[in-house]
């Protein structure tokens, strides 16, 4: 369960870097939108901003509670996996030796291996259901941050008047130098902690 388990935790802690396919086309900047510093102008008249993702990822209250949460989960599931996993062990050993001593009838013999053989296919059963679904937790909150962030993007559009929004991560994306005067990152992380704080009270009742 490890390696499925960490890829599943690597896709979570991944999922703001996913911003960087996000790519906004305004049909027309609109009228009542003045033009602001955190918004570059090129030659060809495009205005472009960038969000941090290394920020976002680090500072979005929300992910860090959606990554916590299925990190919990995980740890919760491999210890109770490890513990049915060592007592199946153990259960094989005790039924080895009593296999070698060759004082058991065969058809007790035979009655033990069965039940100790759909023992571990259970196990295995119940670790593919675990890995299947932490995969589709990580799907839903990953589908749920890319629409909330859409949400807020589009927000900032309207306010910034931009024609593209990039995201940027040091060491790593297809940004490799940014201006710190066109990060938007701070407004967008605003937004969204906003939203969730707003959705909080709601989810405790």
């Amino acid at each position: 369960m490890n390696n499925a388990s960490c890829r599943i935790i690597n896709g979570i802690l991944a999922v703001a870097l996913a911003v960087l396919y996000i790519l906004f086309f305004s049909q027309g900047k609109p009228a009542a939108a003045e033009p602001a510093e955190a918004v570059s102008t090129s030659p060809a008249g495009a205005r472009i901003a960038y969000i941090n993702a290394d920020t976002l990822d680090a500072k979005y209250e929300w992910l860090k509670e959606q990554k916590s949460a299925i990190e919990q989960r995980m740890r919760s599931a491999e210890k109770s996996l490890n513990a049915k996993k060592e007592k199946l062990m153990k259960d094989m050993a005790a039924f080895q030796k009593r296999y070698e001593s060759g004082t058991v009838a065969p058809a007790e013999l035979e009655q033990e291996y069965n039940a100790l053989m759909k023992r571990q296919q259970q196990l295995a059963d119940e670790e593919t259901y675990l890995v299947n679904s932490l995969a589709e937790e990580q799907q839903k909150a990953m589908n749920e941050l890319m629409t909330t962030l859409e949400e807020k993007l589009q927000t900032l559009q309207s306010e910034l008047g931009y024609d593209y929004i990039l995201s940027y991560s040091k060491g790593g994306g297809q940004v490799l130098l940014a201006n710190d005067s066109l990060d938007v990152t701070e407004r967008v992380l605003k937004l969204l902690n906003a939203r969730a704080e707003q959705q909080a009270p709601a989810e405790n009742k």
